[in-house]
């Protein structure tokens, strides 16, 4: 055979096949076209149904995560409360004058400081806790 036929031949074979792509392609197009409606009902009511998943399942887990961490919080503050607290009355006798009067002074202030953490974090758990109730 030679090499021109063998291109003819499958230069008609290529054109046929791509006609009948397009052709059935077509009718698959038409055929979508007139089914869309329905699909776009199918798709309206999917982005419903997670819409009130993500009301009823996610955002209780997500708010009970939110207090849980706010709560956990406030109690490491705590501890490097107690912790600081513990050292302030180790060096009371100091806090006029002496040679640990910085050290009280700073330990006055962290301490001040963790326990205003501490106090803030638990007021916001509870404040979080009361608007949750409030939505519901």
């Amino acid at each position: 055979m030679q090499a021109t036929r063998i291109g003819r031949t499958v230069g008609v074979g290529t054109r046929l096949l791509t006609r009948l792509v397009r052709r059935k392609a077509q009718q698959g197009a038409d055929h979508i076209e007139k089914q869309a409606p329905v699909y776009k009902e199918r798709g309206r009511r999917l982005g419903d149904g997670s819409r009130r998943f993500g009301l009823s399942i996610w955002r209780p887990f997500a708010h009970a995560s939110r207090m849980l961490w706010l709560e956990i919080t406030g109690l490491f503050f705590g501890l490097f409360t107690l912790f600081f607290a513990g050292n302030l009355w180790q060096l009371r006798a100091n806090w006029q004058s002496g040679p640990a009067h910085q050290r009280f002074v700073l330990y006055a202030a962290i301490t001040l400081v963790f326990a205003y953490f501490t106090v803030s974090s638990f007021l916001r758990a509870a404040r979080q806790s009361r608007t949750h109730r409030k939505n519901q």
